[in-house]
């Protein structure tokens, strides 16, 4: 996703918390710079929007935006914990690795042995 579908993601994150004015101003305000980038084919990351939006002036000097913005940041946090957690093997499943016997081995030589 480019980086206007990206704020409007932000901006519908930030209504689905209800979050401050400022914050939906200040969303409302970049996605007007973005408007001229609508159909861009350049793909930025949503924590990368976020991350360059927590730097700007606008947001140092204003706490509730800044609030506003590190909730999100901490909500995908959270998403990306549980992906992990989700996507690690669990706990019973036995992933040790156990050599084979060596009557294994000697089967498998004889069998060579017979075919060759």
């Amino acid at each position: 996703m480019n980086l206007y579908e990206q704020l409007l993601v932000v901006r519908e994150r930030l209504e689905g918390i209800g979050a401050h004015d400022d914050s939906m101003d200040l969303v409302d305000m970049l996605l007007k710079r973005a408007e001229p980038a609508r159909n861009d084919k350049t793909n930025t990351t949503l924590i990368k929007v976020l991350r360059h939006m927590l730097h700007m002036k606008e947001v140092i000097d204003n706490y509730s935006i800044y609030d506003d913005l590190q909730h999100l940041l901490s909500e995908r946090d959270d998403a990306e914990v549980a992906a992990i957690e989700d996507a690690a093997p669990a706990a019973y499943v036995d992933t040790t690795h156990r050599p084979k016997p060596k009557s294994y081995y000697k089967a498998q030589k004889d069998r060579a042995k017979k075919k060759g």
